[in-house]
């Protein structure tokens, strides 16, 4: 909250992480790059309505009556059946598939087998989504949660669970987790698998043993300080499933969810333009000069100084199964790293190694495909902290965009997207304002334009965060409806 420098060096970590290649499961026919980018393997709004209703039907009509809960295993073993869901449809029989990959035969393809989702969840924001379906559904008919709530909120949630493969003798790492004063990690291995698990409390040059224990038995270490979670082989070794918790001392609210989501949880917003039929894509010019002027006046993106027809070298570009060729032009990502998520936006940019792309690091420069070509900002909080209006950047042309941000040290922080952050105000706010009525059933144009939520709607004002920040389950996918469907049905004849 206090560093600009420190905030977009994060901030570059997560784009990283969410754009780098991921290998597809299938050998393709073709000589071609078999990868895409990590984000779009994870799942939409078709993945979550395919795993719910096999899920909940998987319950029962007892089960279903007492809204009984989606247990971890179910949903282990529902995450491993979507995605070998297509082979048991009947409108895809082999010949039909392996002819679908055949004609795969150019990069852009590659990338178009992902899709064009606006919206995808990580694995981690997923399963916290299908775990709170109980909690979610009397949030999708109800009155909207109040802004401020009091009373205890859960004191243990979930950070994270992963399934391991071990060889003989293997040790592998989780963390570390940063654990405050009078809060605990909780963490434990399921079933009967050949590994044990330790908790190690300090710093790596420092670590001592706090905990040991076998598969189904618990393991706590208190805070505070970091607390790294080992798993280790036994005999010849196997697949061990961690689950890591956090019992927490001032847990955050999330009255429409099963509590907050986990450490793993990541989210992204995707902006896809058509780039066949002679579209060209709007420029939007983020420089300090004229990011003064548009904070200054009416506080609006428009269409952009000029337009470009960028190719798939200098944007990354999809042939979706049909022919239809789309850009993309922007990628929000939020990631639950903090416990108000971290807030990270990438835009195309004709002239990528200014303003806000003169930072970049070598690590993203160098990913496969054109991702040096996104510019990027960031924000982890309601306020701008760091006093420095350049944000001590090295680059004039960044330290010239900050500073043109800069609302001085108290006021609220500034991160907008030029190409999602679309109507009148939304070039003046900070992605954290709008999330935290996530569940509330406010549209954008009211926050953005309302003398209830200042400054564009930047500013905190509530405490009571019904869905943690998540437009997803009253709004966008509407993924409360989803549910709310699924059990209605069900309920009409039970």
């Amino acid at each position: 909250r206090a560093s600009q420098g420190a905030r977009r060096a994060v901030a570059w970590q997560v784009a990283l992480r969410a754009l780098a290649p991921v290998a597809l499961a299938e050998d393709l026919p073709a000589d071609v790059p078999a990868a895409m980018p990590r984000f779009q393997t994870w799942y939409g709004r078709d993945d979550f309505q395919r795993m719910f209703h096999r899920l909940y039907l998987d319950l029962g009509e007892g089960g279903r009556r007492a809204r009984a809960p989606l247990v971890a295993a179910a949903i282990d073993d529902a995450l491993g059946w979507n995605a070998q869901a297509v082979h048991e449809a009947p409108s895809w029989p082999a010949d039909r598939f392996q002819a679908y990959l055949a004609a795969i035969d150019e990069e852009a393809e590659v990338g178009g087998v992902g899709g064009i989702g606006r919206v995808a969840y990580s694995p981690g924001a997923l399963r916290h989504l299908l775990t709170s379906y109980a909690e979610t559904l009397p949030c999708v008919n109800g009155d909207p949660p109040p802004a401020f709530a009091e009373g205890e909120a859960p004191p243990v949630r979930a950070l994270t669970r992963e399934a391991v493969d071990l060889g003989a003798c293997e040790r592998r790492e989780l963390g570390p987790f940063f654990v405050a004063t009078g809060e605990e990690l909780h963490a434990s291995l399921d079933g009967e698998t050949a590994a044990s698990l330790r908790l190690l409390a300090g710093p790596p040059e420092a670590r001592e043993e706090v905990c040991a224990a076998d598969p189904g038995e618990p393991c706590a270490a208190p805070g505070p300080g970091p607390i790294t979670v080992e798993v280790a082989a036994r005999g010849e070794g196997g697949r061990a499933t961690v689950a890591v918790e956090l019992g927490e001392a001032q847990p955050t609210w999330a009255a429409c969810l099963a509590g907050p989501f986990p450490l793993d949880a990541a989210v992204v917003k995707a902006d896809w333009r058509r780039s066949d039929f002679g579209a060209e894509l709007p420029v939007h010019d983020t420089s300090a000069d004229a990011l003064a002027r548009r904070l200054a006046g009416g506080q609006d993106w428009g269409e952009g100084e000029a337009t470009a027809d960028p190719g798939p070298d200098d944007i990354y570009t999809v042939v979706l199964p049909g022919g239809e060729s789309y850009r993309l032009a922007a990628l929000h990502i939020m990631t639950k790293e903090l416990d108000h998520w971290m807030w990270v936006t990438l835009w195309w940019s004709p002239d990528p190694d200014t303003d806000f792309g003169a930072d970049r690091p070598a690590a993203v420069a160098s990913l496969a495909g054109p991702w040096a070509h996104y510019k990027m900002c960031t924000t982890a909080w309601f306020r701008e902290e760091d006093a420095d209006p350049t944000g001590g950047a090295r680059a004039p042309s960044l330290a010239a965009a900050l500073a043109a941000t800069h609302p001085g040290a108290g006021g609220p922080s500034w991160c907008s997207n030029p190409y999602l952050e679309i109507g009148a105000g939304n070039a003046a706010t900070n992605c954290t304002g709008c999330h935290q009525h996530g569940g509330t059933g406010l549209l954008p144009e009211v926050i953005l334009d309302d003398p209830r939520f200042p400054e564009r709607g930047r500013l905190q004002v509530r405490n009571n965060f019904a869905t943690d920040y998540s437009w997803a389950v009253d709004s966008g996918d509407k993924l409360g409806r989803v549910i709310a469907d699924e059990v209605d049905y069900y309920d009409s004849f039970e």
